[in-house]
C-alpha cells in the first residue's frame, strides 16, 4: 500500500513538473511573439518615417530642377541637412550627399561597349594617389564588359574568380552599386576603403564629375602635380563667400589649378560638369531609444525622381546641430 502511494506521489509530482514546464514554455513562447511582433511594427514605423524623409528630399530636388536646374552647388538648399524633426516617439534627421560628385566607374565604358580612354587614365591617376595600382583598372573593366578576355595582366575575368571559394563571377555589366566594387580583384578588404569616399556607380555611362561638389582630393588626382590641399582649401574659401564655378572653364582659374597642362585639361573637361543628377539621401530615425539608419539612392530626370536602390547598411552618425522644435 505504502508502495503504490509513493509512485502515485511521484506521478503527481511529475505531472506537476511537466505543467509548470509547458506553463512556462508557453508564456516564453508568448513573451517572444509579443517581442517579435513589436519588434516588427518598430522596424515598419522606423521605415514610413524614412520614406517620408525620402518623399521631404525629393520634393527638394525638383524644385531645384524647376528653379536653378542649370547648375548645381554646395550652397543650394538640397545641400542643407533636414534639422532635426521631433516624431511620436523619437527623432528623424537626414542629409542629401551629391554623388555626382566622385567618379563614376560606370564611365570607364562607353555606350557601344569600348573603352573611355580619358576616363580610364583619370581613374589610373586616381588609384595611385590613394595608394593602389594604376593597372588595377583592368579588373574594374572586366568586371563589367561583355567578353570573358582579361584586358591585361591585372584584369580578371570568370576564370580567375572561379579559382575561388565563395567568390562572385563577374556581372559582365554596368556597376549597380559601388559596393559591388568589392567583389572585384584588387579591392578586397582595406584596398576598397581607400577610395570608398572617391568613387560612386550612377547607372547611366554618359556622366560629369560635377566641379561644384567634387572634392579637392578627386580633382587634384587630375594631374600628378595638382596639391590636394590647397584646392580643397580654395574650395572652401569660395563655398564660404557663396561662389560656385558657372562652368568647368572656371575650375581652371583656380590658383591651385595652375600645375595643370593643357593636354590634361582637353582630356578630362569632357568627363567635368557643372549638373548633378545622382543624389544620396542618409536617414536616421530614432525612435523608442533605437537608432535605425536607411540610405536611398535618387536619380534626377529633368524634373522627375525615381529611387535607383536602398540600403540598410551602416554609416557614421549624422551630426545636425541645429533642431526644429
Amino acid at each position: 500500500m505504502k508502495k503504490q502511494q509513493g509512485i502515485a506521489l511521484i506521478t503527481i509530482l511529475v505531472m506537476v513538473a511537466l505543467a509548470t514546464i509547458l506553463a512556462a514554455t508557453i508564456v516564453k513562447y508568448q513573451t517572444n511573439t509579443r517581442e517579435n511582433t513589436d519588434y516588427l511594427k518598430r522596424q515598419s514605423q522606423a521605415l514610413l518615417y524614412a520614406k517620408s524623409a525620402e518623399s521631404f528630399f525629393q520634393e527638394i530636388l525638383i524644385d531645384d530642377a524647376k528653379n536653378a536646374g542649370e547648375v548645381d552647388h554646395l550652397n543650394e538648399t538640397w545641400a542643407k541637412p533636414i534639422p532635426t524633426f521631433p516624431i511620436d516617439g523619437g527623432t528623424i534627421t537626414g542629409v542629401l550627399e551629391d554623388e555626382s560628385g566622385k567618379f563614376n566607374l560606370n564611365r570607364l565604358l562607353k555606350e557601344d561597349g569600348s573603352v573611355n580612354e580619358s576616363a580610364k587614365a583619370w581613374f589610373e591617376k586616381l588609384l595611385i594617389r590613394v595608394g593602389l595600382q594604376a593597372q588595377l583598372v583592368e579588373a574594374v573593366i572586366d568586371w563589367q564588359d561583355a567578353n570573358d578576355e582579361p584586358v591585361g595582366s591585372m584584369g580578371a575575368e570568370s576564370s580567375y574568380y572561379a579559382g575561388f571559394k565563395g567568390r562572385n563571377l563577374p556581372s559582365n555589366q554596368k556597376f549597380f552599386n559601388v559596393e559591388e566594387l568589392r567583389q572585384v580583384r584588387g579591392f578586397e578588404g582595406d584596398a576598397y576603403d581607400l577610395i570608398e569616399l572617391y568613387i560612386t556607380a550612377q547607372p547611366k555611362t554618359e556622366t560629369a564629375v560635377n566641379v561644384n561638389t567634387a572634392s579637392g582630393f578627386l580633382i587634384a588626382s587630375m594631374h600628378p602635380q595638382l596639391d590636394a590641399l590647397a584646392i580643397q582649401s580654395e574650395l572652401d574659401r569660395r563655398k564660404q563667400n557663396l561662389q560656385y564655378f558657372k562652368n568647368v572653364d572656371d575650375l581652371w582659374s583656380l590658383d591651385s589649378m595652375r600645375g595643370i597642362d593643357n593636354e590634361t585639361k582637353k582630356a578630362v573637361t569632357p568627363l567635368l560638369g557643372v549638373k548633378s543628377n545622382f543624389f544620396k539621401a542618409k536617414i536616421e530615425v530614432f525612435l523608442h531609444e533605437r537608432k535605425r539608419q536607411f540610405t536611398s539612392y535618387f536619380v534626377r530626370d529633368n524634373q522627375k525622381i525615381y529611387i535607383h536602390h536602398r540600403s540598410l547598411s551602416p554609416f557614421l552618425p549624422l551630426v545636425i546641430s541645429k533642431s526644429l522644435d
